[in-house]
């Protein structure tokens, strides 16, 4: 309808957006108290060379983790200037990043998919999505994102890693038959998750995979992947 179009154009600048956005990076900002109840794993896990991520990832289910506005925002202009009609979303949480993505899918006339493992979790950004008056452009699913994202119809244009780190490869590959020739992946957490991430950095850093990369200092880290569609053999 034309009142789509014209509302598209407005993209994050559309209050629907800009609204929904603001009201969740406010409420993101009670995860320090998610943190703080955790210090004390934080501190052992210290002792034990672990990140602050990873000591208190039992503490996170309450947690949003959010990606940042400047990331948010860095990954909707990408999208968009890439014309990324799929996009796709690997742990969604409470659904900032997928407001943003989901924003660049209604822009570019695609679709938007994400996964969130927790029940209550995908409820929350399925409401979110609702709010910032983009759920006729996306879908966030439920459960096991190996099982979820397999009957996903290609060519995937652009993906986010963002969820359980040790998936990151996993859930990769299981998408790379479908990537577009150019497709963009961006992982979060690449500093943040050192160690458990050095084995994906090591595959997406590697051109014999099919892979440019780059490593950006925003935040916890962020790769920045484009497939190139072809492998060694």
């Amino acid at each position: 309808m034309p009142f789509d179009k014209t509302r598209s154009r407005d993209g994050l600048n559309d209050p629907e957006i800009a609204d929904t956005l603001s009201r969740l990076h406010q409420e993101a900002r009670r995860d320090r108290w998610v943190f703080a109840r955790a210090l004390p794993a934080i501190a052992l896990g210290y002792l034990r060379g672990r990140s602050v991520f990873e000591s208190a990832e039992p503490f996170l289910a309450s947690a949003y983790i959010p990606v940042s506005p400047e990331l948010g925002r860095l990954m909707y202009q990408i999208a968009c200037a890439m014309n990324a009609r799929n996009i796709v979303e690997f742990g969604s949480s409470f659904g900032i990043s997928a407001i943003y993505l989901a924003a660049a899918a209604r822009k570019n006339d695609g679709r938007f998919t994400g996964t969130e493992m927790l029940p209550h979790k995908h409820q929350v950004a399925e409401s979110n999505l609702v709010s910032a008056g983009l759920k006729r452009w996306a879908d966030i699913r439920e459960g096991d994102a190996m099982e979820s994202l397999a009957p996903l119809d290609g060519p995937v244009d652009f993906v986010f890693l963002d969820g359980w780190k040790e998936l990151y490869i996993p859930i990769l590959q299981l998408l790379e038959p479908k990537l577009s020739d150019g497709a963009i992946i961006v992982a979060d957490n690449i500093n943040s998750f050192r160690k458990t991430l050095k084995p994906f950095v090591d595959h997406v850093s590697d051109p014999r995979n099919g892979y440019e990369t780059t490593v950006i200092p925003l935040g916890s880290g962020v790769s920045i992947s484009t497939w190139s569609g072809q492998t060694a053999t």
